[in-house]
């Protein structure tokens, strides 16, 4: 790849051949022959910390660059500084990425304030606006309050080592050795080779207990996949035995439920558990064509839909999910849907976003601010008071579920109201 060569005793040229290689391995339009895989994974691999919360199916737009000029207030007496990678869909959103090895953290705080960034203007950035550090685990972590931080060392086992198990036999040989040698670049310039005494304790751990330690993996990795295509079903029949508005007639197909309103307008709600990372709960009529705006239960065959509905995910939150015991629900204008739609809709979202604010105000859930996932809330997975943990889980579903949908008939209405506008100001 004609990068510059580097010493491990000059760290600062280790960082610059480190950027380079991560800028060209990231960048689906490079010959590595990964196209946007390595980037996806990347993305998706991001620390809850950071916030990414934008889809990645589709990275055609993205670009990749490295030693960006960022500038400062025109009234601000300093000069640019440099971000070492910018990640960005122009208009839609920005990832700022600082990494740092043994050189002192500086900077940060500039970057959380700067208006600028080469030339594009940090506002018009609609969707999100996020900033990583990757530094060494016994640095300290960024001091601007926009960063997200991320070790070197979770950096390599989180997402290296499972990237090239996992994909190394579909890429050019050259391309899996350039990421072999990343992976091992890393962790001698970052110093974690120094704790091979701690690693070859956990190695000999492992072999003592290989075959328990890949039983009981399987064992959850079974009964997770599993639980992704019946958590609906589950779901629908806690509801149905729990709450006297709530009922559930099992059929073919997703599960639904219908929920009855005072007012007699009852409502279907279904519960798209198909086993992927987004899994979603679609109110009847929040599915809609299009063109002819007829109302869908899936996706339509042309993929030109219109889609609103509250989600939770099952890859991307797993390791919130199971080692904090927490559930990330969420309310969404979809990714899939035009940008001109999801535009007007986040304007008429904003209008009444004070109306908003105070139906949530009893769960809770808060504003984001963001583009397209606009609401958020968290709700503890409470596994000591259930008959195992996906009981629990499914817990935290309904209680989420009722908070936002069953007893807030008025916040449903208002959402489904912009909705209604936003495809009439479309069409």
């Amino acid at each position: 790849m004609n990068v510059i060569e580097y010493g491990l005793g000059d760290q600062r040229r280790a960082e610059v051949y480190i950027n380079r290689l991560l800028c060209y391995l990231l960048d689906p339009e490079r010959p590595h022959g990964m196209e946007s895989d390595f980037l996806r994974a990347f993305l998706d691999a991001l620390p809850a910390e950071c916030g990414f919360d934008e889809d990645t199916y589709d990275l055609s737009q993205v670009r990749v660059n490295e030693q960006v000029p960022i500038h400062p207030d025109e009234e601000e007496d300093r000069s640019p500084g440099y971000a070492d990678l910018v990640l960005d869909v122009p208009n839609e959103w920005l990832l700022l990425i600082e990494l740092k090895f043994a050189a002192e953290e500086t900077g940060t705080e500039f970057y959380c304030r700067a208006p600028r960034i080469d030339d594009q203007q940090v506002a018009d950035y609609e969707s999100g606006r996020y900033y990583l550090y990757l530094h060494r685990g016994d640095k300290p972590t960024a001091s601007g309050d926009c960063f997200g931080n991320w070790t070197w060392e979770a950096f390599v086992e989180e997402l290296l080592v499972p990237f090239v198990s996992q994909h190394s036999a579909c890429y050019p040989q050259r391309t899996v050795t350039q990421l072999h040698d990343l992976r091992y670049d890393i962790r001698e310039i970052s110093a974690m080779i120094d704790r091979r005494d701690v690693d070859d304790e956990k190695i000999a751990l492992y072999l003592d207990h290989v075959d328990a330690i890949e039983d009981v993996s399987a064992a959850f990795d079974d009964a997770w996949e599993s639980y992704s295509e019946r958590w609906g079903e589950r779901l629908a029949e806690s509801l149905d035995t729990a709450n006297d508005r709530v009922t559930w007639t099992p059929s073919d197909g997703f599960p639904d439920v219908e929920i009855e309103r005072v007012d007699g307008e009852n409502e279907r709600w279904i519960f798209r558990s198909n086993g992927g990372d987004w899994q979603h709960f679609v109110k009847d009529g929040w599915y809609r064509h299009e063109e002819d705006l007829r109302v869908l239960d899936s996706r339509a065959d042309d993929k030109r839909d219109l889609r609103i509905g509250f989600y939770h995910r099952v890859e991307a939150n797993r390791d919130t999910v199971v080692r904090d015991h927490e559930l990330i629900f969420n309310f969404r204008c979809m990714g899939s849907n035009p940008t001109e739609f999801s535009d007007i809709y986040k304007l008429k979202f904003d209008a009444r976003q004070d109306e908003i604010r105070e139906l949530i105000a009893d769960t809770n859930g808060q504003l984001t601010g963001q583009k397209l996932t606009l609401i958020t809330s968290r709700y503890e997975i409470d596994e000591t008071a259930h008959n195992g943990f996906f009981e629990a889980y499914t817990e935290a579903l309904g209680a989420a579920f009722v908070d936002f949908v069953v007893d807030n008939p008025d916040l449903v209405n208002v959402l489904g109201d912009v909705f209604e506008d936003s495809i009439e100001e479309y069409h």
